[in-house]
C-alpha cells in the first residue's frame, strides 16, 4: 500500500513538473500547426482570411506544374547530363581518397551520386517555376550551404580549440559571435553593398584590369548570404565537440601506424559527430527558412519557401495556399530532422 501511494505521488509530481511545458508547447506549437493544416483545406476569402468550406484547390495548386514553367524534355535531359557529369567528376577524387584510406568505395560512390543529384535538382529548379521547384531549390541550396559551412567551420573550430591560452580562445569565440551583435538586416545589406556593381569587390576586379562582374540577383549571391548568416551556428557546436573529444584516442591511432587521413576519418570524425549533427541541423533549418537573403541578394529571381509564404499571406491574400505551403515546409523540416537525428537517438548531442 505504501509503495502504491509513493508511486502515485511520484506520478503527480512528474505531471505537475511537465504540465507548464506541455501546456506551452500545445498552445504555441500544436494548436497553430493544426490550424495551418485546417486552413489549407478551406477556400480563400477575398481580401484575406478563409471561407469555412472544404476545398482541395490549395493542394492542387501546390502539386500543379505551373503555367509559367519553361522546361521540357530538353531541360530534363540537360539536368540528367549535368547530374551524371558532376557525379563522374566527383567520383574520381572520392574513390582515390577512399582507396588511400583503405575504406569501402561504396561511401564515395554514394557521396558522388548525392553531388550529382544536387546539381541536377538545382538545374531543374532554375528552369521550372512552380511550387515543387521552389521547394527543391530551397532544400538543395540549404544542403549546399550546410556542406560549405562544415568545410569552413571545421578548420576554424580546430584552430580555436588548439589555442593554449584561454584568453585567446575566448577572444576568437567573441570574434565568431560579433555578427550576432548587429541586426541580420544590416548584415545582409552589408553583403549587398559588397557585391553591388559599384561595391568594393567590383572595384578591386576593375583595378586589376577585368570587367565588372554581376554578383547581385544571382544564385551565387544567395548561397554566399546563406553561408555567411549560418556559419557561426556551425562553428560553435563544432568547437564544443572538438573541445570534448578524447585526443588520447588519436594519439593511440598514430602510435599504431595510422596515417593522418585515417586518423581524421576513423577517429576524429566519429568523436565530433554530435557537433556535426547539431551544427548541420541548425544551419539547414536556418537556411531553408531564409527570407531576407533571397529577397535582398536574389532580387526576387531566386525565391525560396519563405518568400512564397510572404507572397501568399501578404500580397495574394490566399491563406489556404499559404497554409498548404507552410504545411509542406514543416513536413520537410520534420523529415530532415528525423533522417538526421531520429535514427541516431542513442548518440548524445552535445
Amino acid at each position: 500500500m505504501a509503495a502504491t501511494t509513493f508511486a502515485q505521488r511520484r506520478r503527480r509530481r512528474i505531471a505537475a513538473l511537465l504540465a507548464p511545458g506541455l501546456t506551452w508547447i500545445t498552445l504555441v506549437y500544436i494548436v497553430p500547426a493544426a490550424l495551418i493544416v485546417l486552413y489549407s483545406l478551406l477556400s480563400p476569402k477575398l481580401g484575406g482570411g478563409v471561407v469555412w468550406e472544404l476545398s482541395s484547390d490549395a493542394w492542387n495548386e501546390v502539386v500543379s506544374k505551373g503555367r509559367r514553367s519553361e522546361a521540357g524534355w530538353g531541360t530534363l535531359g540537360s539536368a540528367a547530363v549535368r547530374a551524371l557529369a558532376a557525379a563522374a567528376v566527383a567520383t574520381l577524387p572520392l574513390a582515390a581518397c577512399a582507396r588511400w584510406l583503405r575504406r569501402s568505395e561504396r561511401g564515395a560512390l554514394a557521396v558522388a551520386a548525392a553531388v550529382g543529384a544536387l546539381v541536377g535538382v538545382n538545374h531543374l529548379a532554375s528552369s521550372y517555376n512552380n511550387y515543387a521547384a521552389i521547394f527543391a531549390r530551397s532544400v538543395a541550396w540549404s544542403v549546399w550551404a550546410t556542406a560549405l559551412c562544415v568545410g569552413l567551420a571545421l578548420p576554424l573550430a580546430v584552430f580555436i580549440s588548439s589555442r593554449r591560452s584561454r584568453i585567446t580562445k575566448n577572444a576568437l569565440l567573441v570574434a565568431v559571435m560579433i555578427p550576432f551583435w548587429t541586426s541580420m538586416l544590416v548584415r545582409t545589406f552589408a553583403i549587398r553593398f559588397m557585391l553591388s556593381n559599384t561595391g568594393p569587390l567590383n572595384s578591386v576586379i576593375e583595378s586589376l584590369g577585368f570587367d565588372r562582374v554581376v554578383f547581385l540577383n544571382t544564385r551565387f549571391a544567395v548561397l554566399l548570404g546563406l553561408v555567411y548568416t549560418a556559419l557561426p551556428f556551425m562553428v560553435l557546436p563544432l568547437y564544443a565537440a572538438v573541445e570534448r573529444c578524447d585526443r588520447t584516442q588519436m594519439e593511440a591511432a598514430r602510435d599504431l601506424g595510422a596515417q593522418p587521413p585515417q586518423v581524421f576519418w576513423d577517429v576524429f570524425v566519429p568523436l565530433i559527430r554530435p557537433g556535426l549533427t547539431v551544427g548541420s541541423i541548425m544551419v539547414f533549418v536556418l537556411s531553408v527558412s531564409q527570407y531576407l537573403v533571397p529577397t535582398l541578394l536574389g532580387g526576387g529571381k531566386t525565391n525560396m519557401i519563405a518568400n512564397m509564404l510572404d507572397l501568399q499571406f501578404g500580397e495574394a491574400f490566399n491563406w489556404p495556399l499559404g497554409a498548404a505551403v507552410a504545411t509542406v515546409f514543416s513536413l520537410i523540416t520534420i523529415l530532415s530532422l528525423y533522417f538526421v537525428v531520429g535514427r541516431r537517438d542513442r548518440a548524445g548531442l552535445l
